[in-house]
């Protein structure tokens, strides 16, 4: 689980999701919240599945995601520092935004030419990029609703599906994303031929607090 697309959550919900700040304050740079101070809180479902022994039973825990520093990238990026927390360890990126461009990049990488994973905001329908650097496939927006997550509602949710990475470490993504709020359901499983074993995960969003 040594990269956050792996990373996954646990057992019982709270009590409803909800902003600490006035949406009256939001502005453009909200619309993908990334300021320090902001926690989401997700249920995993994480199944691993190994060609030896494909029927492996699902694991269920708590992820929560913070925004803990901002810190000077090489080139004058200032990104802030996401730490994803789960039972028996953490997985740290860098985010920042890049005009239209949300990046997200793993620390263990000294270039940040590859990515992690970007988003270009504002999320629109039909809108298609590559989800990683390099990647042979796009990811697309393909379609907009409204969606329960949980014991949670979200209105006029993004959904982001498609395939990343390279043949031989791929993977198919499913994101439902909601301005303002971000990633409120992820659906991640590695199908490159060089996994072995995967970790099929599902995050479901059970509370947040944004600044």
């Amino acid at each position: 689980m040594k990269n956050i697309i792996f990373c996954s959550i646990s057992l019982v919900f709270a009590l409803g999701c909800r902003k600490s700040n006035n949406n009256n304050n939001q502005n453009a740079a909200d619309i993908f919240p990334n300021k320090v101070g902001d926690r989401w809180i997700y249920l995993v479902n994480d199944t691993l599945v190994n060609r030896s022994n494909p029927d492996s039973p699902a694991v269920q825990y708590n992820l929560t995601v913070s925004v803990v520093n901002s810190i000077q990238l090489p080139g004058g990026i200032r990104a802030n520092v996401w730490v994803y927390s789960f039972p028996g360890g953490t997985d740290t990126n860098y985010v920042f935004q890049r005009n239209d461009t949300v990046y997200f990049i793993d620390i263990n990488q000294i270039v940040y030419s590859i990515q992690s994973r970007r988003y270009i905001i504002p999320l629109s329908l039909h809108n298609s990029w590559q989800y990683s650097m390099p990647s042979f496939h796009d990811i697309t927006v393909d379609s907009q609703s409204d969606i329960v997550v949980g014991q949670n509602h979200f209105g006029n949710v993004f959904h982001i599906y498609g395939n990343a990475g390279m043949p031989d470490a791929g993977y198919v993504i499913n994101e439902w994303i909601e301005d303002y709020v971000g990633i409120v359901k992820r659906h991640f499983n590695p199908s490159g031929m060089m996994i072995d074993p995967r970790h099929v995960t599902g995050w479901s969003l059970i509370s947040y607090h944004l600044e």
